[in-house]
């Protein structure tokens, strides 16, 4: 009875604990390969997020230009300020994409960044004292979100089996 007992200690614990290492290590793997799938999912959200933000930027830069151009040729046609103002409200007028505020003297326009969000872009419109003065001054560059978030308030509560 003794020498079952060794020849059991001799290969039954090792055994247990080789099988129960190559257990851990599997179950260690996955996890692994879970969390490295999960990491590269983030990261090419992010990515497209990064890729869809500065694409979004270099069309407000583009608008931005050619907004400057435009209130350049205004301001050289311009006999004064008041004239000045009326031709930016004109030119806004004729482009339905920008929004022109008279009074506070701001122009706003958007670009759309993705499904649910936009860049909006806040310009201040200066009139300049000499030919070299800038025209715009940025207030606002910012992201917003265009979609609305409706939480789920609904609550499945177990009533229980009903035997019928």
């Amino acid at each position: 009875m003794k020498d079952h007992n060794s020849f059991f200690t001799a290969t039954g614990i090792p055994s247990l604990f080789l099988i129960f290492s190559v257990l851990c290590l599997a179950v260690l793997s996955l996890l692994t390969l879970g969390n490295s799938r999960s990491e590269l999912s983030t990261a090419r959200n992010s990515m497209q997020q990064t890729e869809d933000y500065y694409n979004a930027c270099s069309q407000a830069s583009t608008v931005i230009n050619e907004i400057q151009t435009e209130l350049t040729d205004a301001y050289r046609q311009a006999t004064d300020q008041k004239n000045y103002l009326a031709l930016v409200g004109q030119f806004c007028t004729d482009h339905s994409e920008l929004t022109f505020d008279e009074e506070k003297q701001t122009l706003l326009f958007a670009e759309s960044l993705s499904d649910t969000q936009q860049l909006t872009v806040c310009l201040k419109v200066l009139y300049p004292e000499k030919s070299g003065d800038s025209l715009i001054q940025i207030l606002q560059w910012k992201t917003d979100t265009t979609a609305s978030w409706t939480p789920d308030t609904s609550q499945s509560v177990y009533k229980g089996g009903t035997h019928e």
